[in-house]
């Protein structure tokens, strides 16, 4: 179902670019059917939104692989990927992503609010996800770059040159997104002429899609814990009523062996395949037996050697960042099939905002045993669950208590959110897990942020000037 749905809307995309493209030397006006629909219908568009969402912004070969690099999830082993994680990263390398933010995800989600705000095709549940969905790519953007355009952006030829709104009003928006896609789904109109259908990640399960509006609220309360005192009780406050289980995670979701509809990750892989899993990841669950290690990771398929260490084929080997390891492990069937979820928000990520907020608000038996559980569902995410492992595990966070416990919260969660912006997010505000800058980068630091592309440089004179990826974002601070 899912499958078809995806088929449908490509090809109505297709259609589109003919039709637009024919329309340059036909009469437009020519044999109209008044009939016939003249735009996206609200169930092909909202998966279209959810697709681009997940596959060009959420895991984006243009932005999760860079961050892979940065956060030491994946070390960079040649071409792109190499002079990225020795931090050469430039405006034009950010155009992609910016274009995939702004005229992409989001002017088909207005598109798709804007519709379902209509009479004719009147929509409280089709308007509510569309706003939610505009909440997580206003949060990943303004995440990534700080200050963007929103006020008045997605204006077309009304408005080329439009401000660069503050992040912390993006941040206003995105709670007030997220509050208005609640409030909705909690009290559909009577007039409604649609109800949700094309949905991807929840299947139209409206119930799902607020419970993790409340999770994002969680998340990007969290994110101001610098900048908010009040952050951490906010963000358990939400937690309320976000997702009890694995079952109300959001995921983007692809078929088996569909280069059509494939995990990024995977295409990525085929087409280029110049990263791999980095050995500050691989050497860690290696050192604890974590068995994660199986779908984090490939064995290596040559015999390796480095310096007087000798691997043989089946042997999980790391790169170590600076060095062009091409033989190391490739990412694993957890992260890098073709039918590996993307994750929107998850039941993972929640419990260990939980164990966080509870480890700062002073609750340390509450942190610990949301920890346990923010693990135990990341195993199980992957299918990987082994009880004699979690006992080990269990026993060793037991007793542990004020930054001990805080530190090992973080450096978990980072585990668990392999191939994930989250682990980047989490790194800026927290400073864990603590990590060497990559050493082939001459000095250089972690960078801290996305540069303004080159194309809003050149064409919009509000864009900000002489930022570096070294400088810090409002909530970076």
């Amino acid at each position: 179902m899912k499958q078809n749905i995806l088929s449908k809307a490509g090809l109505f995309i297709l259609l589109v670019a003919m039709l637009s493209s024919c329309s340059k030397w036909i009469d437009p006006d020519m044999n109209v059917n008044p009939d016939a629909p003249t735009v996206v219908p609200m169930d092909l568009l909202l998966p279209t939104v959810e697709a681009r969402l997940s596959y060009d912004i959420v895991q984006g070969n243009d932005g999760q692989r860079t961050l892979s690099l940065w956060i030491q999830h994946m070390t960079g082993t040649a071409r792109q990927s190499q002079s990225e994680g020795v931090y050469s990263f430039r405006a034009g390398d950010a155009n992609n992503n910016w274009g995939s933010v702004y005229s992409g995800v989001l002017m088909d989600a207005k598109q798709l609010i804007e519709m379902a705000q209509q009479e004719k095709t009147k929509s409280t549940q089709f308007e509510a996800v569309g706003k939610i969905l505009t909440a997580a790519t206003l949060g990943y953007a303004s995440d990534l770059w700080g200050d963007i355009p929103f006020s008045e952006a997605l204006q077309g030829a009304d408005n080329l040159k439009p401000i660069f709104d503050s992040q912390q009003d993006i941040y206003t928006n995105i709670q007030s997104l997220l509050d208005d896609g609640i409030k909705l789904l909690k009290n559909p109109d009577a007039t409604d002429v649609f109800t949700l259908d094309g949905d991807i990640i929840f299947g139209g399960d409206t119930g799902k899609w607020i419970a993790a509006a409340y999770a994002l609220k969680a998340r990007y309360a969290l994110h101001l814990s610098k900048v908010d005192n009040d952050a951490y009780t906010k963000a358990l406050g939400f937690l309320e009523n976000a997702m009890k289980d694995a079952g109300g995670s959001a995921y983007y979701y692809y078929a088996s062996g569909n280069n059509n509809n494939a995990n990024p990750l995977f295409l990525f892989m085929q087409d280029r395949g110049d990263i791999r899993v980095s050995d500050v990841m691989i050497d860690g669950l290696k050192a604890t037996g974590d068995p994660r290690l199986a779908v984090y990771a490939d064995t290596i398929t040559d015999t390796l050697t480095i310096g007087d260490d000798v691997y043989p084929p089946g042997s999980y080997v790391g790169a170590p960042a600076g060095v062009p390891l091409d033989g190391a492990s490739t990412p694993g069937s957890g992260i890098a099939s073709s039918d590996s979820k993307t994750p929107i928000i998850t039941f993972t990520e929640v419990k260990f905002i939980e164990a966080e907020c509870k480890a700062k608000t002073g609750d340390a038996a509450g942190a610990i045993a949301a920890l346990k559980e923010a693990v135990a569902a990341s195993l199980n995410e992957y299918g990987v669950f082994d009880q004699d492992w979690f006992d080990t595990f269990s026993s060793d966070v037991d007793g542990l208590a004020g930054n001990d416990l805080y530190k090992r919260i973080m450096d978990e969660k980072w585990v668990a959110m392999m191939y994930n912006f989250e682990a980047y997010n989490d790194w800026r505000r927290t400073g864990y897990p603590e990590l060497t800058p990559n050493p082939a980068a001459g000095g250089k630091e972690i960078p801290r942020r996305f540069p303004y592309p080159t194309d809003p440089i050149t064409y919009n004179p509000n864009t900000p000037q002489g930022v570096t990826i070294w400088d810090r974002i409002w909530w970076d601070k």
